[in-house]
């Protein structure tokens, strides 16, 4: 871990940063539509006290008493965030910093990423900030998530701790990712939206989670860096420990050129991108459904000792069409010992079913469910196998209790995932939180979890020496 001159770690510089005892929120707001107003509510949600708003034209908002200046707060403030108009955001600046806060973040847009008249007020900012001994978050951006600390975002993410840990140079991407997999049941350490990055930038953040011992897993959306060299260095150390799930924007000339206007980044060459982040060992995503697919399955999943894949199937078809996925992807199907065999010729029925690798469980799997505990168990066990994946119709409480029985009593824990075809994609997302919650990593296309099965082997050859391909 590096230290800058003070001889502090960035842990040490940074980790204040997400546990203030006082937040003002300046040009804060009860009108309804109001982003402002929005925020104010999840602070009021998460119970963080005490609260400081401040907006020179009112004296209450939603019971709080409102402070015209934040120099007008009777006590020490740690945190402030500016949602002020882009014109007064500056003068925001001064007044924290002459009323000592450590940290602002200002979530204005309209600077760097607007043109250089922006940047010029951005970079004073900077200097007006740090010269008073404060550190700038932003600005465009949508701050900090801490549900230990009580901090939240725009949306409404969850009130518990977990151990993922967000870095995002995209305030909708923290947000997003943030709100909906907390509703599967998936739950942050901490989220970081720095937006332009006038100051502090997502590998100072990356290189904190790094080291937190809160967070076991990140996942992050990048357009650019200022320095390439300390941002692959750092990621290749980190993910000697911790998985790194990146979504790096702007690989193409159109999609370089929208990062300029996003959040003001240069992207760089895609080559070098690529190139950096497969030897880095980071987990490449390439849409959102990536992210949350790799982080579904990183986030409750061993790593596989190798990629031989065992598949148990419900439907015949899906199990051959899936077999040439995991072929095409680079995984193998291995066939199974002869203790498995004789152990599934017991469970499946000789018509109509399969015992060899896939696993076709037949009209059987209907009829009586609990052959798929069964199969599972069997599988499990299997030395020949290192991967699993289901696929069944079944869903809801019965499938949750099938798995859970099926693997708590094996020794050697092997990556599970499930692809559940039970109904249309609006009832099978109903099981997404109770699956996720018990531990299920699940999909609602094999294709999905085949890709999932090959990222978990990658980075567990990464973590032995070698390297991802993205």
């Amino acid at each position: 871990m590096s230290k800058g001159m003070s001889g502090k770690t960035i842990f040490d510089e940074l980790d204040p940063i997400f546990h203030p005892r006082s937040v003002a929120v300046l040009g804060a707001s009860a009108k309804q539509g109001k982003i402002a107003r929005v925020l104010m509510d999840r602070f009021l949600e998460m119970g963080f006290k005490p609260l400081y708003p401040v907006n020179p034209r009112e004296s209450e908002i939603m019971g709080l008493r409102v402070f015209h200046n934040i120099k007008d707060v009777p006590g020490p403030v740690d945190l402030a965030i500016i949602l002020t108009p882009t014109d007064a955001a500056l003068a925001a600046v001064k007044d924290c910093v002459t009323k000592k806060v450590k940290t602002i973040v200002v979530t204005t847009s309209g600077f760097g990423e607007a043109g250089e008249q922006g940047r010029k007020v951005q970079q004073e900012m900077v200097r007006i900030a740090r010269k008073g001994g404060a550190r700038i978050i932003g600005p465009n951006c949508v701050g900090i998530y801490c549900p230990s600390s009580k901090l939240p975002f725009l949306c409404q993410a969850g009130k518990d701790s977990g151990t993922v840990g967000v870095v995002s140079q995209s305030g909708f991407f923290a947000d997003f990712i943030t709100q909906t997999a907390c509703a599967n049941n998936i739950k942050f350490s901490k989220a970081i939206s720095c937006g332009n990055e006038a100051d502090l930038n997502a590998v100072d953040f990356l290189e904190y989670l790094g080291e937190d011992p809160e967070t076991e897993l990140i996942a992050g959306y990048i357009e650019g860096v200022k320095d390439g060299r300390r941002f692959y260095e750092l990621s290749r150390e980190i993910s000697k420990k911790k998985p790194i799930i990146l979504w790096k924007g702007g690989l193409t000339e159109a999609g370089a050129r929208a990062a300029v206007s996003h959040t003001g980044a240069i992207a760089g060459s895609r080559a070098v991108w690529e190139g950096a982040l497969r030897q880095a060992g980071i987990v490449g995503a390439r849409s959102f459904e990536e992210v949350f697919d790799y982080l579904y399955a990183f986030y409750s999943q061993p790593l596989p000792k190798g990629k031989r894949v065992g598949i148990i199937s419900g439907p015949g078809s899906t199990a051959v069409g899936t077999t040439d996925i995991c072929l095409e992807l680079g995984l193998e199907l291995p066939h199974f010992s002869k203790e498995t065999v004789e152990k599934l010729r017991r469970i499946i029925p000789p018509v109509g079913g399969s015992v060899n690798n896939p696993i076709d469980l037949s009209l059987a799997s209907l009829v009586n469910p609990l052959i798929h505990k069964d199969a599972i168990d069997a599988v499990a066990r299997d030395k020949n196998i290192d991967m699993l994946l289901l696929i069944t119709v079944i869903g809801g409480e019965q499938l949750r209790e099938i798995v859970l029985d099926a693997t708590r009593n094996v020794e050697n824990k092997k990556p599970l995932v499930v692809t559940l075809m039970g109904g249309t994609t609006q009832e099978v997302a109903q099981d997404f939180p109770l699956m996720l919650g018990s531990g299920i990593s699940v999909y609602p296309d094999a294709a999905r979890a085949a890709k999932v099965l090959k990222k978990l082997w990658e980075y567990a050859e990464f973590r032995a020496g070698g390297s991802i391909c993205i």
